[in-house]
């Protein structure tokens, strides 16, 4: 196994992790703010900081793979051969 973690991330699953954990974090953050604000006025500050922390993560995820998709599909339509047409690669 490969010790040089200084490297980017080459692979599409790396690439993929990294959009995923940038917006968990992405999302988790202004959750807790929000849950922070809503603490102070009702109270019970550990459940608000969990639901809005919570709710902000998978709204992080979400987008994450939303970007992470349409980052790919450009990527694979631009560098599709685009000379080609569709008996081609039927008969392939």
């Amino acid at each position: 196994m490969p010790t040089d973690y200084s490297r980017a991330a080459r692979t599409p699953l790396d690439q993929e992790f990294t959009y995923l954990a940038i917006g968990m974090v992405a999302g988790a953050i202004p959750g807790i703010i929000v849950g922070f604000i809503v603490a102070a006025f009702v109270g019970h500050a550990a459940m608000w900081l969990s639901v809005f922390g919570g709710v902000g993560i998978v709204i992080g995820l979400v987008v994450g793979t939303l970007l992470y998709r349409r980052r790919r599909s450009k990527t694979s339509a631009t560098s599709a051969p685009s000379n080609s047409s569709a008996g081609d690669r039927l008969q392939g």
